[in-house]
């Protein structure tokens, strides 16, 4: 049996359905239950913090997906942020020990554990340093190594997925959500600097794949403690990006570019001020080139991402649509 940590989430719901669709054993274990999650998903009402009930939440299973966690547009306090996201892990993994798990997966954020870096080492590989720039960021790097470390000194074993933006239903990114309403309401759209910076985004139906591959592969494939890249295929310049969002929408939006400096004090004060859930650090990561080397995942867990990015973002508008009627 399974055990999905954050189900209620947006890959939470994503990947709980899917599993449900495909007949898998499994629990959700979340705050609340989503109203997106079909009344057939068994969900434990219970926070990461609370460590028992955490543990009662892993009888009778096998596997723990961790995909819980505080997104940079939540505005908690830093100790709050970091006892989620770090003590939270933390619970995870000892709970785990205790319950016999054989295998915890763990969802981290590619973007941001890497964070700057030299163009020239895209695309990137598993072994880059990582150089995060932001509160979430260094939680999540903390949490990779806190999952690390408990491989190494316990019986079960840990698979790291670094993925990248992930689109799809059920999705409520900030980026996302305010360019995609000012897209369908043919408001301007502002893009700091030129726009050519490249990137790179996965369809959230590809990243079930690769959770369910992570949970089904044999034990003897597997190494103590393994780390994986998770991304689409294409690599897209975030002009290019938003041109498909524009297609996509039939807007009329006009597109404006600022520079990079303008636009950030603009973010800066709609952030401080409320008028956007936006956080300024996505700017910095925003104005590099950042895309990613996913041939380990496809080697090891023989998987490859099956969506095109028009197709993600297709689903991603169409979720919005039906959820703003």
């Amino acid at each position: 049996m399974y055990l999905v940590i954050g189900g209620s989430g947006f890959i939470g719901v994503n990947f709980s359905k899917f599993l449900l669709e495909n007949d898998y054993d499994f629990k959700n274990y979340d705050i609340k239950k989503s109203k997106f999650l079909p009344d057939k998903v068994e969900t434990i009402v219970g926070d990461i913090r609370d460590k028992n009930r955490l543990s009662k939440s892993m009888n009778g299973c096998e596997t723990v997906f961790h995909l819980a966690t505080v997104p940079p547009s939540l505005r908690l306090s830093r100790n709050e942020i970091y006892d989620i996201d770090v003590n939270g892990t933390k619970n995870v993994l000892e709970a785990s020990e205790k319950n016999n798990i054989k295998r915890v997966v763990f969802t981290s954020s590619a973007s941001h554990v890497y964070g700057l870096i030299d163009k020239k080492l895209c695309p990137i590989k598993e072994s880059c340093n990582l150089n995060p720039i932001n509160e979430y960021g260094k939680n999540r790097v903390i949490s990779e190594e806190l999952c690390k470390k408990a491989s190494k000194n316990n019986k079960f074993k840990t698979i790291i997925l670094r993925l990248s933006m992930v689109l799809g239903p059920y999705n409520f990114d900030p980026i996302l959500v305010e360019n995609i309403i000012s897209l369908l309401k043919n408001k301007r759209v502002i893009i700091a600097g030129d726009g050519k910076e490249k990137a790179q985004s996965i369809h959230v139906n590809d990243v079930n794949t690769a959770l369910l591959a992570c949970g089904e592969i044999s034990e003897k494939l597997l190494p103590q403690n393994l780390i994986l890249n998770i991304s689409g295929e294409e690599v897209s310049s975030i002009n290019g990006f938003i041109n498909q969002l524009k297609s996509i929408t039939n807007s009329k939006s006009k597109i404006t570019h600022l520079p990079f400096f303008l636009a950030k004090g603009l973010v800066l004060i709609a952030w401080w001020s409320g008028r956007t859930n936006i956080h300024p650090s996505y700017l910095n990561l925003m104005s590099q080139d950042q895309f990613f080397d996913i041939s380990k995942a496809k080697n090891i867990l023989n998987w490859k991402p099956e969506y095109s990015t028009k197709k993600a973002l297709e689903d991603t508008i169409e979720f919005m649509r039906r959820d703003n009627q």
